[in-house]
């Protein structure tokens, strides 16, 4: 069931919504037999917990084997819920999120199934969606823990995953992978901003507002994958510094194929984009960035920037801007009030060319005026999203 569910290719429009009408399934109409079997459940315990540890050591080929061999033992929620995290944990979105409307679908009996699958589809910019499903989930198990948290999270415009929503099988975030065998973030660290990953994955774009010289004693950027790398910012070659934006040289890069192909224009005021951005909580647990979707504004003065024109929650600065086929245009910063601007990639493409004449592989290859959807857009984010960690 796992194996040919994962075949289901991601579409936006396409996202399955689970069958809710006509009475709950009863407890005896979805058991499988071998649930009875205590040696074979105990195998299989054995494999989700071998699966699990793979997944938080970022051996993603190994912890989807182990889950697919947890799946031949049983048709059951927690097994499919560690294939679709093994895919976000690859930076697969479409895929998890297609495969995750089937364990939602198949497994009406599980409230941390509905409640994973509307979260997917939140971070994903389909919030009326997510509350359809999130609603439907809690009509048919009210009291269930998980989907009520959930409930409450989404109270926010950018929602946290903390505490019972971070447990295993349903997690919703990415596991922190450090790079090249780094120490662990310390848990004094806070997420200041969000960042780009630029330059084949050697450096990041942040707000040069959240880098306090003298008080800040050590920066960490991570991605949407929970890839993780210190970074260090060079006072003494700061091009963008006078834009609001430094530059920070990452100790161990971090995987560039799959990030969005520089834009070879600024958009048009009034074409479509995307930006993305992490919301403001006080720890250092990973997370997945949130899209928004809406219409670029036109440009403030002289000084380059621009009206951002997509509505954003309330989170931090820094995020990566796409245009509407998928390519990187710019970076979220704070503008006037609390209207959000943006500063064009060509800004720092004039001033930082080492970074401008880089093409990932793999990147977004839309040509000019073809729509990219939203949900391959996201896969696009996860990877040039940042989140910046800083230690004072």
């Amino acid at each position: 069931m796992a194996v040919l569910a994962l075949s289901l290719p991601g579409a936006y429009c396409g996202a399955q919504v689970p069958e809710t009408r006509g009475v709950q399934r009863s407890a005896a109409a979805i058991t499988d037999i071998r649930v009875n079997d205590p040696a074979v459940m105990e195998a299989r315990s054995t494999l989700l917990r071998r699966g699990e540890a793979e997944l938080a050591r970022g051996e993603l080929v190994a912890a989807t084997d182990t889950f697919e061999r947890a799946a031949m033992m049983l048709h059951a929620p927690d097994t499919e819920m560690g294939l679709v995290r093994a895919s976000m944990q690859a930076g697969q979105y479409r895929r998890a999120l297609a495969f995750c409307a089937h364990v939602a679908g198949a497994h009406l009996e599980s409230g941390p199934a509905g409640a994973l699958y509307a979260w997917l589809l939140r971070v994903g910019g389909q919030g009326e969606f997510a509350e359809r499903v999130l609603r439907e989930t809690l009509d048919r198990l009210p009291q269930d823990p998980v989907a009520l948290d959930v409930h409450r999270a989404f109270g926010s415009s950018a929602p946290v995953a903390s505490e019972l929503l971070l447990r295993t099988p349903h997690r919703m975030a990415p596991q922190a992978l450090m790079e090249d065998g780094q120490p662990a973030v310390p848990s004094a660290a806070r997420v200041v901003s969000s960042g780009v990953l630029i330059g084949n994955g050697t450096m990041a774009l942040v707000p040069s507002a959240v880098i306090r010289p003298g008080t800040t004693q050590a920066i960490w950027v991570r991605n949407g994958m929970g890839e993780t790398t210190l970074a260090r910012a060079d006072a003494a070659t700061q091009p963008l510094e006078a834009l609001g934006v430094t530059v920070l040289r990452l100790d161990a890069p971090l995987a560039a194929d799959g990030t969005p192909a520089p834009a070879s224009r600024d958009p048009f005021a009034g074409s479509a984009g995307f930006a993305f951005e992490y919301a403001v909580q006080e720890s250092t647990a990973p997370a997945w960035p949130w899209l928004s979707q809406g219409f670029f504004g036109g440009f403030l003065g002289d000084g380059g920037l621009r009206k951002l024109g997509i509505g954003m929650p309330a989170s931090t600065y820094g995020g990566p801007v796409l245009d509407a086929a998928g390519r990187l245009a710019g970076m979220v910063l704070p503008g006037r009030g609390d209207e959000a601007a943006m500063l064009p990639a060509s800004r720092w493409a004039d001033l930082l060319p080492e970074a401008a004449s880089t093409r990932p592989s793999g990147g977004a290859t839309a040509r000019p005026g073809a729509p990219m959807p939203p949900d391959q857009a996201y896969e696009l984010g996860l990877r040039a999203a940042l989140q910046v960690i800083a230690l004072r």
